[in-house]
């Protein structure tokens, strides 16, 4: 098995705590899985990285057997390219590496090279400054994957929450809850719990997006005029797949229900908007927490982290989260073979 690693902003945290994971071979997986990263290869090589650079090939067989401390690469370009000239001194060349990395690393997985993507963090504005105007990874690879819809989900091995909204500023979050979206939300959540983890009727929360669920209205009415009648809708069409409960209120449902004890009462909880659902699952376990995305066509992790500039040549970031998304990777490209096998 062969899975793809993209190291993010070359001038974050992501190429130290790739490597770190490389040499410290804690990834817990068997030695026939081969790791192949796609970036610039500067800030490893200042790492003192044992890189080996290969071409195109077809398949993970073609590709050489790594030792110990060795590493698969293909370089990212380092020069801009020819358009940059355009964009004039606001162009960021880290930037244009993240993204062209991205690129090439979702063309390898969706083409059956690689049996899953595993990402390392982006700095967003510098994306944009590169080329790539997305909000975030997950739109990014939503548009490469050309899939319509997809939903985050950030997981841990105490609590999974998926998200119906992501990227937005807070003022926009109410406009978005809507059937729909709710809808992808939770019926991503449900397929994937039952094809990568294997639960059967899982039990899914769903948080409400006002304070107490709205009081009756008193303080907001999307859950009494949206949410609601979603969730009536949502029961009847999966019957006995799932068991929905909600919306309820966040605060009570995450101190009662989800965090205080390893024996979980739902298997996830669909939150409404970014910080509902991140600050409860980082607070946790943020070092071990990974984010996936669903509906994609392809198997992709995350670090849960964003690039900490702050601790680049310090030799302190900690490489757990991406060494939690890769074992996760791993798994879930395994369960996907199971369902369905490769020709």
């Amino acid at each position: 098995m062969l899975i793809v690693i993209t190291p993010g902003d070359p001038d974050g945290v992501g190429p130290e705590i790739v490597l770190k994971t490389i040499l410290r071979r804690q990834t817990e997986l068997p030695t026939s899985t081969q790791l192949l990263c796609v970036g610039a290869r500067s800030p490893f090589e200042k790492l003192g990285a044992n890189l080996i650079e290969v071409g195109d090939f077809n398949s993970a067989s073609e590709l050489p057997r790594t030792r110990p401390g060795e590493l698969l690469f293909i370089s990212a370009p380092q020069s801009p390219p020819k358009s940059a000239g355009r964009r004039g001194s606001r162009f960021s060349l880290p930037g244009y590496q993240s993204g062209w990395s991205i690129e090439r690393a979702v063309g390898l997985v969706s083409s059956n090279k690689a049996a899953a993507l595993v990402t390392g963090p982006i700095c967003k504005s510098r994306l944009h400054a590169g080329g790539y105007p997305f909000p975030g990874h997950t739109e990014m690879l939503a548009s490469l994957c050309k899939a319509k819809d997809v939903t985050m989900m950030l997981t841990n091995e105490r609590l999974r929450v998926a998200l119906v909204t992501t990227h937005l500023p807070l003022k926009k979050v109410p406009q978005s809850i809507n059937y729909k979206n709710i809808r992808t939300t939770t019926m991503h959540t449900v397929h994937s719990l039952e094809k990568y983890w294997g639960i059967k009727r899982p039990r899914l929360a769903v948080a409400a997006l006002n304070p107490h669920a709205g009081e009756g209205g008193l303080f907001g009415d999307e859950e009494v005029k949206i949410i609601s009648p979603a969730l009536k809708r949502l029961r009847k069409d999966l019957g006995a797949t799932a068991i929905i409960d909600g919306p309820l209120p966040a605060d009570t449902l995450f101190a009662k229900n989800a965090a205080q004890s390893k024996d979980l009462k739902y298997d996830a909880v669909i939150c409404m908007y970014h910080d509902q659902g991140l600050i409860p699952i980082k607070l946790i376990d943020f070092a071990k927490t990974v984010n996936v995305t669903l509906g994609l066509p392809i198997i992709r992790t995350s670090v849960d982290h964003g690039v900490a500039f702050d601790l680049v040549g310090t030799g302190k970031a900690d490489p757990s989260s991406f060494q939690a998304a890769l074992r996760l990777a791993h798994e879930m490209a395994l369960k996907k073979k199971e369902i369905t096998p490769c020709s």
